[in-house]
């Protein structure tokens, strides 16, 4: 995937003609959001489905690798809802399409799973979090062993280059108070993570278990999916629960308690080791750290796309109080109940 967050250029009504010309699929039809890609969804009288316009950068080994891995997560029964890739007229899963201006990009339809976004509840109950813990450890371990070349690729998103993200982003936050927050994490990242880095081990992770890509059923009460796989990457396999914890705890009352609850349903399905537990602090302060940084990076890029800032707020919010807690009380936080 590209580091590029500019959005394809294409209307509601060439999106419609697309999609009617390559997948057959004609209806009402609306923009959802997407941080680089367009994503319409579509409903005609076989169901809802989403049309996915990629990025001009998008690579098609990286959709093809996605789609094997939805067949996976099928055949393994993950979560109740999952999506396979819905074959074109021409019997493809990828098709392409130019743009007003000539470039061609990669286009593909998914069928629509019914659900709130996580990011839609106002409060997050206990076992609803450990579901979702549980389900991103069944994930992972559907994933045990699979492989593709599409996976080893420069991410933005990517946690073993976080302090390179870092250092190249972090000049353009707005003032020494944020750098300073930043840098104080970045610190404890290289003194407590890259330390045990050999000992952290590597796995497939979906990498982006995000509240806007979290599906739930209308009460908020029980998991539906896991969507958006574009950040998916070959990296520490604590990562995966430490993404999650991190976004769960944006906005919430009590940010540790949602932490906890993610790493107590992952670990009771897919236990991890002392070391990757002892640096799941510092990784959900490093997720966070990214986050602004490359915000401010992207910020830059496209200026308009306010998907790309959506949690900025909550982020610096969240950094601020983390500060207040010492690290070794945070490990020992996160190790009980577990």
């Amino acid at each position: 995937m590209s580091e590029s967050c500019t959005l394809p250029e294409f209307d509601l009504c060439q999106a419609t003609q697309i999609a009617r010309d390559l997948f057959a699929i004609d209806g009402p039809i609306r923009l959802l959001n997407g941080e680089r890609d367009l994503n319409f969804l579509i409903e005609d009288a076989r169901g809802k489905f989403v049309f996915k316009i990629a990025n001009i950068d998008e690579s098609p080994a990286m959709l093809e690798c996605q789609h094997q891995v939805f067949d996976r997560l099928s055949r393994a029964r993950v979560f109740p809802g999952i999506v396979t890739a819905v074959a074109s007229v021409k019997g493809r899963l990828i098709e392409y399409t130019r743009s007003s201006q000539g470039l061609e990009h990669a286009c593909r339809v998914l069928p629509f799973i019914d659900g709130r976004l996580l990011n839609q509840c106002n409060y997050l109950e206990t076992g609803l979090l450990e579901e979702l813990g549980q389900s991103l450890a069944r994930l992972d371990l559907a994933l045990e062993g699979f492989t593709h070349a599409a996976l080893e690729r420069p991410l933005l998103w990517e946690m073993r280059g976080g302090l390179e993200r870092i250092e190249s982003f972090k000049s353009l936050l707005e003032n020494d108070t944020q750098r300073a927050l930043v840098e104080h994490f970045e610190a404890g990242f290289r003194q407590r993570v890259i330390a045990v880095e050999s000992d952290l081990r590597l796995a497939v992770i979906h990498n982006d278990a995000n509240k806007g890509n979290v599906l739930v059923d209308e009460t908020c009460k029980k998991l539906v999916s896991i969507i958006d796989f574009g950040d998916m990457v070959h990296s520490w396999l604590v990562v995966e629960p430490a993404i999650a914890a991190t976004y769960a705890m944006l906005g919430q009352p009590d940010p540790m308690r949602n932490a906890q609850a993610i790493l107590r349903g992952y670990h009771r399905t897919l236990p991890l080791t002392d070391v990757e537990i002892g640096v799941m602090f510092d990784l959900i302060c490093m997720r966070l750290c990214m986050s602004v940084c490359i915000c401010a990076y992207q910020r830059g890029l496209a200026p308009d796309n306010e998907y790309l800032i959506v949690d900025e707020k909550d982020a610096w919010n969240l950094l601020n109080t983390l500060r207040q807690i010492d690290p070794a009380e945070a490990q020992a936080l996160l190790r009980d109940d577990l």
